[in-house]
């Protein structure tokens, strides 16, 4: 019997493959075909969200201005050029610059000045801030052997820049100094349930040197959760299994990463706060007050250094004790043990601290007739050595976008609203230079600021992601699919939407629950590791972070230069040239739409997959729990989150109430006079700033929005709705009793202002 799929909610149209690999059958060779045939057909239906519009879709905001709108876009898009993409790329690249070095300013001085030949008002905004630099690093293996391990690269004829005597030796942003020996124990990633299975196993890492591999968890929590227990120091090591060779040829005869190389980074403890860690919640100003270095709290105190794999093998290799526990093998091709001894490691760490000068570059477009609205796009420029991915594939899209704004100014565009363009710097240390600036303008940006931006790593392959607060998804897709592929010859969206789609099919349950939901765009959540985060936890500000990424196994090492991307990276700065595209729609957009381009439903779809993904979690803790044989001291909470669920409900009807009153009001396309004009603007954009509690998350009052934040064990991947999600993960239900409220009157809040919107909308 062939199931009526179209009547399901529960049937995910384009993703017949994953449910056909689970029904197939020799016996029934002809269900391959069948399932594509009705997948495809439903697929039609399912592909766009909103009525067709012919040519390029403007998609949200736009009223009687479609038309001079198109041909400003048409006059933008004729500009972005590989080979000028390419040169800015080559220019960024020719020296390491770390932030507030000379070379960082020289790099910071020519952003400028090209930003000054496209005719646009641009300035050097300085920062004075903590910074480190390392004096003297050492390492060794003392036992079994004498072994001094090298804090440096090797290099490769065929790329120049690997030779450089101008990089650091590895180090970490705002690591301690200090010295410490003694025996090593293997942890893992180093993330809080490895440290807690080392207590299980009864191996204690008080007193020893923690070697921990990459990944999983951000670089500094690694060493935060060391140091609670005790550690003298710790090691951090990329594993070959997670960026090189087991994941294909290592550089220089492919992307992956060679034996030798060393990810450099910040070891601030970035899920309490960003920023200059002497100036929390306030600007590092030449006047601030600041909290004396040995009384911080966001950063180490044991000494930390990154190594190569190369080098942490001979020291993995030389543990004993009980073997990794499943999960826990890397690459090496040897069995992993976690010790502790007989290996053991010295090591000597002299850091050069001091409150150093940063440069922001920032770009100013007026505002024709919202002057006193701000859309902000920003990219930061700072690199651990070269950064040719990390961050200037960003820098030079921003810049090959601003060409062709320049371009569309001459030929008399005007956005109605302020555009601001950040080139940041200190976003290695801890996004310092976007934290800074807009903790110093955070009042104005509280009541001007309406949307940002946000590229980092903007091209490491051909793949397209876009994070960010599900009000932008429409205006995302709408982008999307203006552009072509260049490879493929196909809408990007196309390729984005069918990506995610299998994506998902693989991650979700697959049922024939009639109330199950079926698939949907939406943008991925954002947690921190970028400069979006500002924005978004501090000042409440809508934000989207945008990417190609692809096998990219150089991650902030001395090979992350312009060979690799010449090589491996976008040999034809075709996605360079796509996102430069992209970035520039997005910005015409965002300041050139009579009505800020919001959809609210998305974030109430958002909010419910959110919702679900947490339910499966407690859900799956539970029935761990009750399987264990050991049962834990602690055991997972069972807690009721209905009251959460009718809140999203209540947030949903309102959100799709305001959605249609701006379509029908899009629809109309008459001008509105300035003074409608601004109450609606003003009520959209006050939607996102409900989310903020002043008192802000418990433990670390920084992050201010109660929808989105980092893990606090996490740091870089996202906790929605993080008061409840740190209650789950600490396992304390009068934490959970404590927060549910404040996040359930927030959602009131954040409905109601829809509510007010969608009359001022419609009118009434």
């Amino acid at each position: 019997m062939l199931l009526d799929l179209s009547k399901t909610r529960a049937f995910r149209p384009l993703h017949w493959k994953a449910v056909a690999s689970r029904l197939w059958s020799p016996t029934r060779p002809d269900l391959l075909s069948v399932l594509a045939t009705v997948a495809a057909a439903l697929a039609l239906g399912a592909a766009s969200d909103r009525p067709p519009e012919p040519g390029c879709p403007l998609g949200p905001g736009f009223l009687s201005s479609r038309e001079s709108e198109r041909k400003a876009e048409a006059r933008f898009l004729a500009v972005p050029n590989p080979e000028k993409v390419h040169g800015y790329l080559r220019a960024l690249t020719e020296e390491p610059h770390i932030a507030g070095t000379p070379q960082g300013l020289r790099e910071a001085e020519s952003v400028r000045d090209r930003l000054k030949q496209f005719g646009l008002d641009s300035q050097l905004v300085s920062f004075d801030v903590l910074l480190n630099y390392p004096k003297a690093v050492s390492l060794k293996l003392t036992v079994p052997e004498q072994r001094d391990l090298t804090l440096r690269e090797t290099g490769y004829l065929r790329d120049k820049d690997s030779y450089s005597p101008d990089v650091f030796p590895a180090f970490h942003g705002y690591g301690a100094s200090g010295r410490a020996s003694g025996q090593v124990v293997y942890a893992n990633y180093g993330r809080k349930e490895d440290f807690e299975k080392l207590e299980e196993m009864g191996v204690a890492v008080r007193g020893r040197i923690v070697l921990a591999r990459y990944g999983e968890n951000f670089r500094g929590l690694k060493v935060r959760e060391a140091q609670q227990r005790g550690a003298a120091g710790v090691i951090l090591y990329s594993d070959p299994a997670d960026d090189g060779y087991a994941k294909g040829d290592v550089y220089p005869e492919g992307p992956w990463r060679p034996e030798s190389a060393i990810q450099r980074g910040s070891v601030q403890f970035l899920s309490i706060g960003p920023g200059d860690p002497q100036t929390p919640g306030r600007a590092s100003t030449k006047s601030a007050v600041r909290i004396p270095i040995e009384k911080l709290e966001t950063i180490p105190r044991i000494p930390s250094l990154p190594i190569s794999y190369g080098e942490a093998a001979p020291v993995l290799k030389s543990l004993a004790g009980q073997n990794a526990p499943s999960g826990w093998q890397g690459g090496l091709p040897f069995a992993y043990h976690i010790g502790p001894g007989p290996a053991q490691i010295e090591m000597a760490v002299e850091m050069d601290y001091a409150v150093r000068p940063i440069w922001n570059v920032i770009t100013t477009i007026p505002g024709a007739e919202e002057p006193d609205r701000w859309v902000v796009f920003g990219n930061h420029r700072d690199a651990w050595t070269y950064g040719a991915v990390d961050p200037n594939s960003g820098t030079a899209v921003m810049l090959e976008m601003a060409r062709g704004l320049g371009e569309a100014l001459k030929a008399g565009w005007k956005p109605r609203r302020k555009l601001i363009l950040a080139s940041w710097d200190g976003e290695e240390y801890g996004l310092v230079g976007s934290t800074e600036w807009v903790e110093n303008l955070a009042e104005e940006l509280g009541a001007k600021g309406v949307a940002y931006i946000n590229v980092d790593s903007a091209v490491s392959g051909p793949d397209f992601g876009a994070a960010g607060v599900p009000t932008l998804r429409d205006l995302i897709v709408s982008v999307a699919s203006c552009l072509e592929e260049p490879r493929k010859g196909r809408p990007l969206l196309e390729i984005w939407r069918s990506k995610r789609q299998e994506e998902w099919a693989e991650q979700e349950p697959l049922c024939t629950d009639a109330q199950a939901p079926a698939f949907y765009l939406n943008l991925d959540p954002v947690g921190s590791g970028s400069d979006y985060t500002a924005f978004l936890d501090f000042a409440g500000i809508p934000v989207a972070d945008l990417h190609f990424s692809g096998s990219y196994g150089v991650y902030h090492s001395m090979f992350d230069d312009l060979y690799w991307m010449e090589k491996f990276g976008d040999p034809e700065f075709l996605y360079h040239t796509l996102a430069a595209k992209i970035c520039g729609l997005m910005a015409m957009r965002l300041s050139g739409a009579e009505i800020l381009p919001f959809r609210f439903s998305p974030y109430a779809r958002g909010m419910e997959t959110y919702l679900r993904e947490l339910q499966r979690l407690v859900l799956k803790r539970l029935r761990a729990a009750e399987a264990s044989l050991n049962k834990p001291e602690k055991p997972p909470i069972n807690p009721d989150f209905k009251p959460l669920g009718s809140a999203i409900a209540a947030f949903r009807t309102a959100a799709e109430a305001l959605d249609a009153a701006l379509d029908r009001l899009e629809a109309e396309g008459r001008p509105l006079d300035a003074a409608r004009r601004g109450r609606i603007n003003d009520s959209l954009a006050g939607v996102e700033r409900s989310f903020l509690d002043p008192a802000g998350l418990q433990g670390r009052t920084w992050f201010r929005h109660l929808l989105f934040a980092p893990g606090l064990n996490t740091g870089y991947a996202p906790w929605p709705f993080p008061g409840i999600r740190q209650a789950v993960e600490e396992k304390d239900p009068a934490a959970f009793e404590r927060e549910l409220p404040r996040l359930v009157h927030t959602l009131a809040e954040a409905t109601r202002r829809l509510r007010a919107a969608e009359q001022a909308v419609s009118g009434t």
